[in-house]
């Protein structure tokens, strides 16, 4: 039987009341971290599963990442980092944080309550499935930086709250790094953008949203967004910095869905392990983890497989010990890596009935 954790009041919260700060009125968090202006709210303190958690104040704030403002939030007077994500806006970061407090808190008390009996890693696996869909994102969009910074472009991958993971704010404009393939030509250039918001830019993200696992949504095309009422009033005023016809769009977004693969590569992290094909005569398997295996040759040498999902094809790796830090092998299938069992196996009993510093000399 399962116990359900109490679920945290903090997510049913509608509203709550933001007191901004500024430098001069001494409201402001210590610490230069936070910026020069912002707000801070309050979350009220209450009691999961006989744990108790005290009420907390956090500041939401501005900060400059890749050459533009974005919203990071912060619980005050602690030295935890970052609640939830950085985002665009200030309502998207205070939902993530608030969602973060709420999670982390529920985590606590079921952790926390000793005659709580666990969850199945079913479960487990169920609830980390259903938080990794409703984490993708659903907007993509092209963003020119500011003049100042240099014109260039950053593709971003939203949630519907605004919030974007690091690994999806993407520069098309700049070269990537050495040796690793960046765009459907090999290197992006200045040139496929010069200020404005191209087709070559367009291009370029489609292909990044294909190797990402997403697409354009049914129906869906790029369209000019113009932000906020401040942000467009400061473009208005750098307007005259930019090349004739390029001032506008400066950002376009696009509505985007994930695809099949994407979606097949979720159900297979979060997923049952894969059942191993027939076994080679002599080799046998025993699982030592969620998605592991320790191999043995006639119960006299062990080696350790292992399986790891990944978008555009899954991994199967051969240790040659227990803590999986001597590869031997990787393949696409595990049927491929037991076939060598036997192999090294003879192989090993051979180096063994070998003497230490044995040397075969020519008559």
């Amino acid at each position: 039987m399962t116990t359900t954790t109490a679920r945290s009041i903090v997510r049913e919260i509608v509203t709550r009341s933001y007191l901004r700060y500024t430098p001069t009125n001494g409201r402001a968090p210590e610490g230069t971290e936070f910026g020069g202006d912002g707000w801070l709210f309050d979350l009220p303190g209450e009691t999961l599963n006989g744990r108790h958690f005290p009420p907390c104040t956090y500041a939401a704030y501005q900060v400059t990442r890749n050459a533009e403002l974005v919203w990071m939030v912060r619980e005050v007077g602690s030295e935890r980092r970052q609640v939830g994500s950085h985002s665009t806006t200030r309502k998207g970061a205070l939902a993530l944080a608030v969602g973060a407090v709420a999670h982390d808190r529920e985590k606590a008390a079921e952790g926390g309550e000793r005659t709580q009996v666990s969850a199945t890693m079913d479960e487990r696996l169920a609830r980390m499935r259903a938080s990794q869909l409703s984490a993708l994102p659903t907007v993509a969009e092209i963003r020119m930086a500011y003049p100042l910074a240099g014109g260039g472009a950053t593709l971003r991958l939203m949630t519907a709250e605004g919030s974007t993971a690091e690994r999806h704010m993407i520069p098309l404009t700049e070269r990537g790094p050495a040796g690793r393939e960046n765009d459907p030509a090999g290197i992006y250039l200045d040139a496929i953008t010069d200020g404005a918001n191209t087709e070559g830019l367009k291009i370029a993200a489609g292909w990044h949203l294909m190797r990402l696992g997403f697409n354009y949504a049914r129906g869906a095309a790029w369209a000019s967004y113009t932000g906020s009422t401040t942000s467009k009033a400061q473009w208005k005023e750098w307007a005259s910095m930019l090349p004739d016809g390029h001032q506008w769009p400066r950002s376009v977004r696009v509505a985007i869905v994930p695809t099949a693969e994407h979606l097949a590569y979720i159900d297979r992290t979060f997923g049952p392990a894969p059942e191993l094909p027939e076994l080679p005569a002599g080799v046998s398997a025993h699982p030592s983890g969620s998605r592991s295996w320790q191999i043995s040759y006639a119960n006299r040498r062990f080696w350790q497989l292992s399986y790891r999902p990944r978008m555009g094809g899954d991994v199967w790796t051969l240790y040659a010990d227990p803590a999986c830090t001597k590869s031997l092998a990787r393949a696409d299938n595990p049927g491929e890596l037991l076939a060598t069992i036997p192999d090294r196996d003879a192989e090993a009993q051979s180096r063994a009935a070998t003497p230490k510093g044995y040397r075969v000399t020519a008559p």
